[in-house]
Formats: structure tokens, sequence, C-alpha cells
């Protein structure tokens, strides 16, 4: 069990799911889910207030999402805030902060900060520097920040659009960071947990998520095949 956050009245932030992609059933993937709480749990009794990054990876539409999401719900009262960015694009990212931004207290910001929300289109650079130097202040540690899709690797010199997602974590060494990913690469940032084996079940709830309608027996045979075949794969 994830011990409750110590500090969370300064920097306490309600809990919401506004623009986080939430699917109508949820995967149960208990072994998973457990992977994920140890790692929080263990690293931040090791190392205290020290940062910790985990990274979800596997293949796409196997439910990386949907189980960041169910590990935020199921233990928001251990974080003071919980942050969804968008991570797809650099783009997608960038405005994910100018929306968090407008969640964070008033009387935190700098002026260009406070400024900002009174225009009509907020300074997306601002916004960036203004949320992780919020997240940086040496008293507010115990915050969760959520990066899902970052399925872009800067080391990939061939992929013009890519990007480092660690040039968007905070500066300071504190707070949780939980990044959803296609690329096991990205476990060099932290701790990994890999989403892979499916069972019939599980296949009928992702494919039917994803199709949006019921799918019956030969579609669900053979997706369970392909997942366990593409994640047999070293």
């Amino acid at each position: 069990m994830l011990t409750r956050a110590t500090d969370n009245g300064k920097y306490k932030i309600d809990f919401s799911l506004k623009s986080v992609p939430v699917m109508s059933r949820f995967v149960p993937r208990e072994e998973e889910m457990q992977k994920l709480r140890q790692l929080f749990q263990s690293k931040r009794q090791e190392t205290g207030r020290r940062r910790v990054v985990v990274v979800i990876y596997g293949l796409g539409g196997i439910g990386k999402t949907q189980l960041a999401v169910e590990f935020a719900r199921e233990h928001q009262r251990m974080f003071s805030a919980i942050f969804w960015l968008d991570g797809s694009s650099e783009t997608n990212l960038k405005q994910s902060f100018v929306d968090m931004m407008q969640r964070l207290p008033q009387d935190e910001l700098t002026a260009n900060g406070v400024e900002t929300p009174t225009h009509s289109v907020i300074d997306i650079d601002v916004a960036v520097q203004e949320c992780l130097r919020w997240l940086s202040l040496s008293s507010n540690y115990d915050w969760l920040l959520i990066i899902d899709n970052v399925d872009r690797d800067h080391q990939d010199q061939d992929d013009s659009l890519s990007y480092n997602v660690k040039g968007y974590f905070p500066p300071a060494d504190h707070g949780s960071i939980l990044i959803t990913s296609r690329l096991a690469s990205l476990q060099r940032y932290g701790s990994g947990v890999k989403v892979g084996t499916v069972t019939a079940e599980q296949a009928r709830v992702i494919l039917e998520n994803n199709a949006g309608r019921d799918v019956e027996g030969e579609s669900i045979f053979t997706f369970t095949n392909m997942v366990q075949s593409l994640t047999d794969v070293k």
C-alpha cells in the first residue's frame, strides 16, 4: 500500500480526469498494477524525496494508458497533485502544460504566470516554464506527473518529429513521473513495467474498446495469438 502524501495542504490540487482518455471498460491487469505499486512504494522508501520515474511500455492499444489511469484513480490520495500530459508530440505536450498551469494556485505563480491567464492566448513557453518551476519548489515533492503516449525517441535520427521527453522533466530531483510508451528504450529514464501478455477475456475487452463494438470468437483468438507472438520477441 502506498503511503499517503505527507504535505497535501499547500500544494493540494483536486484530482481530475478532464481531458484524460478513458475507455468504457477497463482491462484488469493486477500483475502490472502490483508492479507499479511496488516500484513507487519501494523507490520512495529507499530514496526519500528523490525523483521516481516509471515507464509503462508495450504495443499500441494494449492498455498502457488505461493502466496509468487506474493507477492514478486508485492512488490519488497518495499524491498532493496528479497531472496528465499528452506526450504524443512535442506540440501536444507543450499545450498540456498550458492546461496544467491553469490548475496551479495563482499565488504560487510568478508575475508572468499570473498575467498570462488574463490574456486570450496563453504563451506556451511561459506555461512550460511556470509548471516546471512550480513542480521544482523544494517543499512541493509529492506530485505525480503522467506523460502519456511518448512514442517518439529523440535518439531516432530518422524521425524529424521526435523530441527529448527528459527535457520536460522538472529540474529538481523529487516527485514522481509515470510515462506510457511503445518504446522499451525509454526505460533508460527509470524503471519499466511491460504490458504484454493477455488472456482471452482481456483480448475481448481491448478489441471492443478499440473497435467500439462487440467482437466474437475468431477475432479474439487471432488477436490474442498476435499479441503473444509480438510480445515474446526479445
